[in-house]
């Protein structure tokens, strides 16, 4: 059976997508911060005429602009904030889809089910992860289906000779009877793992 967990909604890890947004808000932030000290440093040593509300003043250029640049900011930050909400969500989607569905993948792992392969979308990160894991998930299938059936062959084989009616001593007997049990008990073992040539729907 393939999992394909399809995502309903943007919001798959919330902690994870949630420091991502924060973190790529504030980094725009403090870029930007960065960048308006920068400039005032840099015109420092430059005049600037202001007229403002019949007002005409002539001071430095970074105290001159002071207020206006105060007044963009709250502006920037809130334009900014939207859209940088809106794209960090998107970006963050198409790497916290593929850890969503890598995780649920271990979680299928662990419950013995190797029947199925990570699909991630055309756009998704860890697209060489998610083969790489296929891959494994994929051998281990194979040998897990090769295994049940040596323990098949194993189990017949063995039953066989304790149903033949030439005689044998005892211990052998004994002997053939205790792999005959661990042989059962090896099928009961593997039958646990659900291999894709045994893929049960569900």
């Amino acid at each position: 059976m393939q999992r394909t967990w399809r995502r309903r909604n943007y919001f798959i890890k919330k902690d994870f997508q949630g420091r991502f947004v924060l973190r790529f808000f504030f980094t725009v932030i403090l870029t930007t911060v960065i960048f308006t000290i920068i400039l005032s440093i840099i015109s420092l040593n430059t005049m600037t005429v202001v007229y403002k509300d019949s007002h005409l003043r002539l001071d430095r250029t970074p105290f001159a602009l002071i207020p206006e640049i105060l007044q963009t900011y709250w502006i920037y930050i809130v334009l900014i904030g939207i859209v940088i909400g809106l794209f960090s969500i998107l970006i963050s989607h198409r790497v916290a889809g593929p850890i969503y569905r890598i995780e649920r993948s271990i979680e299928e792992i662990t419950r013995g089910n190797l029947s199925f392969k990570i699909r991630l979308r055309e756009k998704d990160e860890m697209k060489e992860l998610a083969e790489r894991i296929n891959e494994m998930v994929g051998g281990l299938s194979e040998r897990i289906g090769e295994l049940k059936g040596h323990a098949d062959n194993i189990d017949r084989n063995l039953e066989q000779m304790l149903e033949m009616k030439e005689p044998m001593p005892e211990t052998l007997r004994n002997s053939i009877a205790t792999a005959a049990e661990s042989a059962i008990k090896l099928k009961a073992l593997l039958a646990l793992f659900q291999t894709k040539d045994n893929t049960t729907s569900g």
